[in-house]
């Protein structure tokens, strides 16, 4: 009778050699059933309100630098020929058509404030309406705010896309480019810049104040402090209230 180290190391490799088998097993079938990669499909994307250098930049993280999924533009066109697989191509076709609607019509109503430390005498504030008195309080966290006045107040009417220009009270002068919105629910104010207008000799002669771009969400206030200009000592302030024009996006 073989002696018992013996016995025990001849069961050891019959059992690892079992494991080994059993793994093999399960793995092999694992494996054959993965199978080839997807096939890739090309399709041809043309949009019909967008500009299809937006629907890119919309499209970027479903992109892949490896090559398995890529795009190609025609301005021209305006088209996108995608090459994915049939999973990501349905994808993708889900979101230009979302975002490939008719350029929306927006209001925005603009409203320029002067504030200083000191509180106004008299009914200074009664033409400040309701919405301008409901951020006062964060006027005064943000901006060590507790008195203003309201220059002006405007509606900006536009498309997205456009720029638009308007002359407010007490020779100040607001534009901006409105970009299409993504998602609905908020809007981007780009290349917004507001002047202090004089005239000089005859001629006009405007004092950039400042230069930026926003994002206002729809239907909330956006405060913007731009501080001083070269003949206010007080601060000003441009307040944006933002809304699709009705009867609702996609149409006007």
């Amino acid at each position: 009778m073989p002696p018992r180290s013996i016995r025990l190391w001849t069961a050891f490799r019959a059992s690892a050699l079992a494991l080994a088998l059993g793994v093999a097993a399960v793995a092999g079938p694992a494996l054959l059933a993965a199978g080839p990669p997807p096939q890739a499909v090309v399709k041809v994307f043309t949009l019909k309100y967008r500009k299809v250098e937006d629907a890119l930049a919309l499209l970027r993280p479903l992109l892949s630098d490896s090559g398995a999924v890529s795009a190609v533009l025609e301005t021209n066109g305006n088209s996108l020929t995608v090459r994915a697989t049939s999973a990501r191509v349905e994808q993708i076709a889900r979101e230009l058509a979302t975002f490939d609607v008719p350029l929306r019509a927006i209001d925005i109503v603009v409203t320029l404030l002067k504030s200083s430390a000191e509180k106004p005498h008299g009914g200074d504030k009664a033409d400040v309406s309701e919405e301008i008195r409901g951020i006062g309080e964060r006027l005064k966290k943000l901006f060590n705010v507790t008195a203003f006045t309201r220059l002006d107040s405007v509606v900006f009417q536009g498309i997205e896309g456009e720029r638009v220009a308007n002359v407010m009270g007490g020779g100040y002068r607001l534009e901006f480019v409105v970009d299409p919105a993504r998602d609905g629910t908020q809007v981007q104010l780009r290349d917004l810049s507001l002047q202090r207008v004089r005239h000089e000799a005859g001629k006009e002669v405007r004092g950039q104040i400042v230069r930026t771009s926003i994002n206002v969400n729809l239907g909330q206030p956006y405060i913007l402090g731009v501080g001083r200009d070269e003949s206010a000592g007080d601060k000003l302030f441009v307040v944006f209230f933002a809304n699709w024009r009705r009867p609702g996006p996609g149409i006007f």
